[in-house]
């Protein structure tokens, strides 16, 4: 007995063993038995083959990707347990929503997939690991994948000598003549302040009888969290080179003497008078060197290149780490590991030798 003409195209008709439905929702085609192996059970039957009519017109319309597309997605983005995952989508098949995963379906899962012989710890890394990584990754609850590139380069304190002398005495291509871009090198690699906190230190932030600064925190530009607002002190050598500043107001200011307002969106020309120096100085290659030298994993030395070699200059002079936070306004020590660099054995002498002492 066929289909009967003039009913809803989801409804049962009897194939000689039960009764099956045999159906069309959005392309997708629905064919299968519903169970129903009674002849004279017509009505459970249609309620059967009318629910799952219903289900797929559900799954359709939902906002929600099926399992096989979810799967598709993460093995485009993350490429891992690629052959777990081609397995789970051969049994999950191209209808399911990974919406309707849930719990009980996740153990039934589990459970049909299981090898003889595997162990709870096979069965977890081959069937739930994976499945739950396509399920998060398709809900957002799979961390993002960052690519870090934490900086490795430092100054040392022979290359940061010959970038004071460059700044005492700049190229023409530096108008300078206040030696303003001198204080501020010397106030980054003394405080361990970050270029944006520099610009927002006040006269009135300064304490010259302890060799002290406060760095704000609150402020726009200053800082990112509540851990940022503290006092550090710099060694004598940086206030040597700093030497005298306004008695009112930024103390930081251009070199043309206007206050720099970060803001986080604009860039300054202090920066790219910074490189100037560099170049000049020997530290960072030429454009047309630097280019040739890229594939070698060269790094070049920036503004804010000065708070990672502060960090480690005073790591390697004092040593404490809970220190060490503190001055960085880091909120916790995997922070500051990132910044303090592995020294080499030689450097707290050799920062001696040029005058710089950070021990308390």
């Amino acid at each position: 007995m066929g289909k009967i003409e003039g009913t809803a195209c989801w409804y049962p008709f009897w194939d000689s063993r039960s009764y099956c439905y045999d159906f069309y929702v959005e392309g997708q085609r629905y064919r299968r038995s519903t169970g129903v192996c009674d002849f004279e059970a017509v009505e459970i039957a249609i309620e059967v083959a009318k629910g799952v009519y219903d289900a797929a017109w559900e799954r359709a319309l939902s906002p929600f990707p099926t399992f096989a597309e979810a799967a598709a997605l993460y093995l485009e983005e993350h490429g891992k347990n690629r052959k777990y995952v081609k397995r789970l989508i051969n049994y999950f098949g191209p209808v399911i929503g990974v919406d309707e995963i849930d719990p009980f379906t996740r153990k039934q899962c589990k459970v049909d997939l299981r090898k003889p012989g595997w162990t709870d710890g096979t069965a977890r890394r081959q069937i739930v690991v994976p499945l739950m990584a396509v399920i998060n990754n398709a809900f957002g609850l799979r961390p993002e994948r960052i690519e870090d590139h934490v900086r490795t380069r430092i100054l040392t304190p022979e290359e940061f000598e010959r970038l004071v002398w460059v700044a005492q005495d700049p190229p023409k291509s530096v108008r300078d003549p206040h030696q303003r871009l001198l204080k501020m090198i010397a106030f980054l690699i003394g405080s361990g302040a970050t270029p944006g906190e520099m610009f927002c230190v006040r006269a009135k932030d300064i304490n010259r009888a302890t060799g002290e600064v406060r760095i704000r925190g609150e402020e726009r530009g200053a800082g990112k969290t509540k851990y940022r607002p503290r006092l550090v002190r710099l060694p004598k050598r940086a206030w040597d080179l700093i030497g005298e500043l306004p008695s009112e107001g930024r103390v930081f200011l251009s070199t043309t003497g206007k206050e720099i307002v970060p803001d986080g969106e604009r860039g300054s020309t202090v920066v790219r008078q910074f490189h100037k120096l560099c170049v000049a100085a020997g530290i960072n290659l030429e454009k047309e060197a630097e280019e040739a030298r890229k594939d070698d994993g060269y790094e070049k030395i920036v503004f804010y290149s000065l708070r990672h070699a502060s960090t480690s200059w005073f790591s390697s002079q004092v040593g404490d780490h809970d220190l060490l936070i503190d001055r960085g306004g880091w909120a916790n020590a995997d922070m500051a590991r990132r910044y303090r660099k592995r020294p080499a054995a030689d450097l707290a002498d050799r920062l001696l030798a040029h005058g710089w002492d950070f021990r308390p």
